[in-house]
């Protein structure tokens, strides 16, 4: 009966970044279930072109919808909770700094306002609400740029975003 089960080590996943873009995993990239997670880490280091590697890590979601982190000492075989396939992975930042401009990289800052923005919109960051326009407003200047004339908006909230926004240079 062992013909009829597939190949233990086979693997298939996709790392979800935090741009929303997905990085496809493969046993054809060279990996595996007995794979270390480094291994995982330095393919997706090297296509966001990261090299202060030390603040991130990937997350996984097990049946009980509990986030838990990859350590990238062990082998994905070893972390127990894995449910796949397809193996979903969550590329994130682990740990802030306490001062972003000490950050040497352009890309790790973006890295980090990714997650920052991410962790805004998904409601895991409490923002006061007297400064969620200003920051809407803020990353809606870092994606768009300058604008010169607010875009119609239905809600009370949007308007005075795109006010902001609008007034920003």
């Amino acid at each position: 009966m062992a013909c009829f089960r597939g190949n233990w080590d086979e693997f298939y996943g996709e790392v979800l970044l935090l741009d929303e873009r997905k990085m496809t995993l493969t046993a054809e990239q060279g990996i595996k279930k007995s794979s270390k997670v480094a291994a995982i880490l330095r393919q997706v280091f090297s296509q966001l072109d990261v090299t202060e590697v030390e603040f991130f890590g990937l997350r996984f979601c097990d049946n009980k919808q509990q986030t838990h982190w990859l350590d990238p000492l062990k082998t994905l075989s070893q972390h127990r909770n894995l449910v796949g396939p397809p193996y979903i992975f969550y590329f994130g930042v682990k740990f802030y700094v306490e001062d972003p401009s000490k950050l040497k990289e352009e890309t790790t800052r973006y890295q980090f306002y990714l997650q920052v923005r991410q962790d805004l919109r998904q409601g895991g960051l409490r923002c006061p609400p007297h400064l969620k326009p200003r920051l809407s407003a803020l990353m809606l200047q870092a994606e768009r740029g300058d604008q010169k004339e607010a875009e119609p908006s239905d809600s009370e909230e949007k308007q005075e975003v795109q006010h902001m926004y609008t007034s920003l240079r």
